[in-house]
């Protein structure tokens, strides 16, 4: 009885190692026939992750570099290697503290030229309806949003509803009207 079972357990073994030899030899021939697929997808992904890293890399840069040109324009407004570095790194930054400085001297002509800089949409519209050459819709829609904000706040629900449907389609605020809106205010 002691051979038999010997027997079974010898052949248990050779089935466990011949499954083994046979997964191995599966995968080698995978690998052989898919070999440069898997190697380019390996390579894509490096270089996807390197991009990734790179993209955050330089933009921590930027960022660094113009909040440093900033704080030294607070210090000296007057600084033009500052001034030039944040243009160049941050234009909205760069056309908010010059709307201010031309305001502070009133000069219109000056805050006018900086809405042709590449600036974002919600400050240029600020920016034009201070000069006065909008209607200041912006600022408006940005009251209804702030007052559909506070009515979320104390859980008014439908009267927020109201106070948003009250901003147009085409506001540059619908997208924070939207998230305010399928989240109700929770956090």
């Amino acid at each position: 009885m002691a051979i038999q079972e010997n027997l079974t357990e010898i052949k248990k073994e050779i089935g466990a190692q011949e499954q083994f030899l046979e997964s191995v030899i599966k995968s080698e021939r995978f690998f052989k026939k898919y070999k440069k697929a898997i190697i380019f997808s390996a390579i894509i992904a490096v270089l996807g992750i390197a991009g990734f890293y790179g993209s955050k890399a330089i933009n921590a840069n930027r960022i660094s570099a113009a909040n440093e040109a900033y704080s030294k324009l607070i210090l000296n407004p007057t600084d033009a290697d500052a001034l030039k570095i944040l243009k160049e790194k941050e234009p909205t930054l760069y056309a908010i503290h010059q709307f201010k400085e031309a305001m502070r001297k009133e000069d219109i002509a000056q805050a006018k030229e900086l809405l042709s800089l590449p600036i974002d949409p919600i400050v240029k519209q600020i920016l034009s309806s201070q000069i006065g050459t909008q209607d200041g819709s912006i600022l408006a829609n940005y009251e209804t949003l702030i007052k559909g904000y506070e009515l979320l706040k104390e859980d008014k629900i439908n009267e927020a509803r109201a106070e948003f449907a009250k901003i147009p389609l085409d506001s540059p605020l619908m997208n924070l009207v939207k998230n305010l809106e399928h989240y109700q205010g929770n956090k």
